[in-house]
């Protein structure tokens, strides 16, 4: 049964009107049939019935002789307004002319006014007919405009896109779905999708479009993949179920996006949040209102509360539970303040806070700060780092202790030390003076010579062991040192005779400066003792120079400074020059005795008068403790030779 049709009946005879009314709605419970006494009551229907609330006329049946406007001339009005507005012509003067000019005229149908039922249940028919054709073109049509209103959609998105029908063949497909599939736009329609897509993809995109129109507008995309010479590229196909007018099911429509990066991304994440629940390191977020919004396991292990019970709890409830002192709330305000503050561009803090077990135990904790991405300008929160440095600080404090006793000790053993040496330096000097009165013999001079060098190195042996006693720790913080400048300030505090420098060292690197110094200064000591030079300077070994004043500084790559002075000849000439790792100190003495390269730098091997002692011992500690490696050989020329290298020298 055809839907609600309305029939508008034109008649000037009332009797017939209202008996062709009754039949044609009896011959079709579909039907509603209106009347009209004559042709210019029927035109103002037409013109304003629907407007005043009236249905639409879905069909106009009209007699030809009428004394206002005849048939003809009424089935022109309608023309003009509708021209596909289905119309019969139901009259009882019959004639070939009449028929003919209402065929010309438009007319959809030409029928004998015959008031038999026979003929009226002909006249039903008709008019059925004739509006079903009529809503079958409409229908078409509007069909037409929406599938060109898909192929123009589908063929103005960038993205890949496509139309199937209900059994999943492609009505339509864009060119960029053309190039993602590599298959040509002709050969995709017509073709079923799952001969482009796996299986399981098929499958699972079956599945959201039945979800789709059964109304579950939660589940509308699926994710498919696609595999071209080993590369892995992810789809995410956003569908929309098609219907027809009568509701059923059509067919589907969908938009693809590349969504690869994004699902690499997402392992990627995936890992780092397995990465930090299982790092050694307690990581916990506080939003804006110093609730705990996510934490992992290493911060909640040394609460009682179990996590579930840690997330959503204000961090000021770890105070009042007595895990941590108030002062870790003052401290956390002015960080962020500062953090916040447009005066600084401190992107995290670094503070420390002691926690209290259940048991009653204090643990140090180092708490790394950093704001979370502001919002609008506005404050989210903050994500932090804490480090258990209990242990690192017992240490820290038993060594502070230890050096202390080492510092006390060290003090005691030289004072106990240079009371008897001092004792034994004076008697000479006595002894010395008294023999200026007369000549003494060689064999006593020479003894009174060999007692003042044990003596001065007796000096310099407890200068030697209280520097390694208080600087045997690691070097201090490093910085950026002028190598020249070290060179300088180092041979200026060594006592060199008429020994020469020529140095070739210039650049930077970073390193302790009064470490690096002392290195410098105890193998500058190293070669004027050892050796060949002056007699004066072997007699004078204390580590202590007589002048403050730099001897000789020749000039080299590094160029001559505002202190040197024209090079003395005869004597030991030291020279210090850049390695590609480091850099050397050379003298043309000596050189090093047969030997003695086994365990320089072994402080459990003593020194003699050929053999160095405690002074080449701290300067391999300095380098280890640099990370540098010293080296000693005897040169092409020689000499004694140390390489330092490992260095990082700075341009």
């Amino acid at each position: 049964m055809s839907s609600g049709i309305t029939v508008l009946c034109v008649d000037d005879d009332p009797d017939i009107r209202s008996l062709t009314a009754t039949t044609l709605e009896r011959a079709n419970d579909a039907f509603t049939v209106e009347t009209a006494g004559g042709g210019r009551e029927a035109l103002a229907r037409l013109s304003d019935g629907t407007a005043a609330g009236g249905p639409a006329v879905d069909c106009v049946v009209s007699d030809y002789e009428m004394p206002d406007v005849d048939g003809l001339e009424v089935l022109e009005a309608v023309r003009e307004r509708d021209p596909e507005l289905p119309f019969v012509l139901f009259t009882g003067r019959g004639s070939e002319e009449i028929a003919s000019e209402a065929i010309s005229a438009g007319v959809t149908d030409y029928l004998q006014k015959d008031l038999g039922r026979d003929q009226f249940a002909v006249l039903a028919n008709r008019i059925e007919n004739a509006v079903e054709k009529r809503r079958a073109e409409r229908a078409r049509r509007e069909s037409e405009r929406e599938l060109e209103r898909y192929r123009t959609l589908v063929e103005s998105v960038d993205d890949p896109m496509y139309v199937l029908d209900e059994k999943g063949r492609c009505t339509i497909a864009n060119e960029a779905l053309s190039e993602l599939l590599d298959v040509d736009r002709d050969a995709l329609v017509g073709e079923h999708i799952s001969s482009f897509i796996s299986r399981a993809s098929f499958e699972r995109g079956t599945k959201t479009v039945r979800h789709r129109y059964n109304g579950d507008r939660e589940s509308d995309r699926f994710e498919f993949t696609l595999e071209d010479d080993g590369e892995r590229w992810v789809g995410e196909a956003s569908v929309t179920a098609l219907t027809d007018d009568d509701g059923e099911f059509a067919g589907s429509t969908a938009v693809i996006r590349d969504i690869t990066a994004r699902k690499r991304r997402e392992r990627e994440l995936a890992q780092y949040e397995r990465i930090i629940e299982l790092a050694p390191i307690a990581l916990f977020v506080l939003d804006e209102n110093g609730a705990i919004t996510w934490m992992n396991d290493e911060f909640a292990a040394p609460f009682d509360e179990t996590p579930d019970e840690l997330l959503g709890m204000r961090f000021p409830t770890l105070v009042d539970r007595g895990y941590y002192d108030e002062s870790v709330l003052t401290k956390y305000t002015d960080e962020v303040r500062a953090l916040l503050s447009s005066e600084t561009d401190q992107e995290r803090a670094k503070y420390h806070v002691r926690f209290r077990t259940s048991d009653g135990e204090l643990l140090d904790h180092d708490v790394h700060t950093k704001l979370l991405p502001l919002e609008d300008g506005s404050f989210t929160g903050t994500i932090h780092a804490i480090r258990d440095t209990t242990q690192r600080r017992r240490y820290q404090r038993e060594l502070e202790r230890q050096n202390e006793r080492l510092e006390e000790f060290t003090s005691v053993v030289s004072h106990d030390l240079r009371n008897p040496l001092n004792v034994a330096t004076g008697r000479l000097e006595l002894h010395t003076e008294e023999c200026t009165t007369s000549v003494p013999a060689d064999a006593e001079r020479d003894s009174l010579e060999q007692v003042r060098r044990s003596l001065d190195r007796m000096d310099e042996l407890i200068d030697h062991l209280l520097s390694l006693a208080r600087h045997g720790r690691l070097v201090g913080d490093p910085e950026p040192i002028d190598l020249s400048r070290v060179v300088r300030r180092a041979w200026g505090a060594v006592d060199t005779g008429d020994a020469t420098l020529e140095c070739s060292l210039e650049g930077a690197i970073e390193a302790d400066e009064p470490r690096l110094r002392q290195l410098f200064e105890n193998l500058f000591r190293n070669s004027v003792e050892h050796g060949s030079v002056a007699p004066d300077v072997r007699a004078t070994s204390s580590s202590r120079p007589p002048s403050s004043r730099p001897p000789e500084w020749t000039e080299g790559e590094a160029g001559a400074t505002d202190e040197a002075s024209e090079p003395t000849t005869g004597g030991l000439r030291v020279t210090v020059g850049r390695l590609p790792d480091g850099f050397y100190v050379e003298d043309d003495g000596d050189g090093l005795p047969e030997g003695a390269l086994e365990g320089l730098f072994d402080r459990t091997v003593p020194g003699d008068g050929d053999r160095p002692g405690l002074g080449l011992q701290i300067v391999e500690q300095i380098a280890t403790a640099h990370d540098w490696t010293i080296d000693a050989r005897n040169g092409s020329g020689g000499g004694a030779r140390f390489e330092v290298t490992g260095v990082d020298l700075l341009e």
